[in-house]
């Protein structure tokens, strides 16, 4: 990437994150059956602060012809990202424009 990212597209980036946010509220915590064990056998999201509530995210992973298949700490690698992404990405969001505004 040569260019620098524009305000047009950062906030782009950030109506993408607020409409995913819209469908399944923050908090995003992910619940690693290789870290936490004996969740249920399968590692997943938990969308919201509700634990009563089954508002939860589960990942498939196939590539090429390999499923991973919980628990895998590969696949547990891409939930944790996932589960991260939106409060890394508004962060990223504020510090790029508060760099701006310096």
């Amino acid at each position: 990437m040569t260019e620098g990212i524009t305000e047009a597209e950062l906030a782009e980036i950030e109506q993408r994150v607020a409409e995913a946010l819209a469908v399944a509220p923050a908090p995003w915590t992910s619940f690693l059956e290789t870290r936490h064990g004996g969740i249920g056998g399968e590692s997943f999201v938990r969308i919201g602060d509700d634990p009563v509530l089954d508002h939860e995210l589960y990942i498939r992973l196939y590539l090429a012809s390999e499923q991973l298949v919980s628990p895998d700490i590969r696949l547990d690698a891409v939930i944790d990202f996932v589960a991260n992404a939106a409060d890394d990405i508004l962060r990223l969001i504020a510090e790029v424009r508060r760099l701006r505004t310096s």
